[in-house]
This record gives C-alpha cells, sequence and structure tokens, in this order.
C-alpha cells in the first residue's frame, strides 16, 4: 500500500504543478507500469460512452497516440533523453486527473440535464487543469517557456481529438 501512496503522491504533485519530469526517477519498468494504469483507466472512461470495443480502441490508441507524439516532439527538439520521464509524468499524471474526472464524467453522462451550468462549468475547470499540468510537463521537458508549452498541448489535444474522431465518431 505504500508503494501505491508514493505512486499517487508523486503525480498528485505534478498535477498539482510542483514536481516537473526531471523529478521522477529514468525507470521503463515505472514508463510500463503508467502506461499500463493510464490505458486501464482510459478504458474505463471510455466504457461510460462508447461499447467494450470502441473502450478498448479509444485507450489503446490514445495511449499509442500518446507515445508517439510525445518522443516526436522530444526526438525532433533534440530531447530523446527526456523521453522516458516525460511519457512518465504525463502518463501518471493522466492516470490522477483520470481518476479524479470519473465521479465528474459519470454524473455527465448520466445527467438528464446535460447543459447544466454546474457540470458545465466544473467540466470546463477540469479541461483547464487537465491542460495546463500537460503544458507544465512539456514546458519543463522541453525547457521552453509555459506559453509554448501551452500551445504544444493545444497542437497535441487537436491532433488526439482528430484522430480518435476518425476512428471512434463522438456521436454514436
Amino acid at each position: 500500500m505504500n508503494s501505491l501512496h508514493v505512486f499517487w503522491s508523486t503525480f498528485f504533485n505534478i498535477c498539482r504543478l510542483r514536481l516537473k519530469p526531471e523529478d521522477l526517477p529514468y525507470s521503463n519498468t515505472l514508463l510500463s507500469v503508467t502506461l499500463l494504469t493510464y490505458t486501464i483507466i482510459s478504458f474505463f472512461l471510455s466504457l461510460l460512452q462508447f461499447s467494450a470495443q470502441e473502450a478498448l480502441l479509444s485507450a489503446v490508441v490514445d495511449t499509442g497516440l500518446l507515445v508517439i507524439l510525445i518522443s516526436s516532439l522530444l526526438f525532433f527538439a533534440n530531447h530523446s533523453t527526456r523521453i522516458t520521464q516525460t511519457l512518465t509524468a504525463l502518463a501518471g499524471a493522466n492516470c490522477v486527473l483520470g481518476i479524479i474526472s470519473f465521479p465528474l464524467i459519470f454524473w455527465f453522462g448520466f445527467s438528464e440535464n446535460h447543459l447544466s451550468v454546474a457540470i458545465i462549468l466544473l467540466l470546463l475547470a477540469f479541461l483547464v487543469w487537465n491542460m495546463s499540468v500537460y503544458a507544465h510537463i512539456i514546458q519543463h521537458a522541453l525547457t521552453v517557456p509555459f506559453f509554448v508549452g501551452a500551445l504544444l498541448t493545444i497542437v497535441i489535444y487537436s491532433l488526439t481529438f482528430s484522430v480518435m474522431n476518425s476512428l471512434i465518431p463522438f456521436a454514436n
């Protein structure tokens, strides 16, 4: 149980913008665990909207895009030595954010009034937090200003959304 607490608190501190990817150990094992955990959490979140097959496809493609886009970005920016820690930070932070978002997404998915102001504001605030965490990690991985990390985050989110929407249309 102690290692689960360390796992949670470390990645929660990244989500609070207190730790950076370089604060994580360089560990392929930790990277594998975080990517697998992220895929599983993504699968369960996707089940709230999609069939099991679509949710599995969504989770695997989402994780694959994370690895491909971030690895490519760091490789072309001549920071390939930071790929493992950056992917670990992103996958771990996404695990924490996914767990925190589950009740909110469940509430939105099963609410009779999807346009409730409270739900919309909470989802918007959560999206801003999620993008801020992503930008924070990219900022430190590339040693660029925060706004560059934010712009790259928007590009990565847009690419991911486009690919995902072409594979599994949002509205079924």
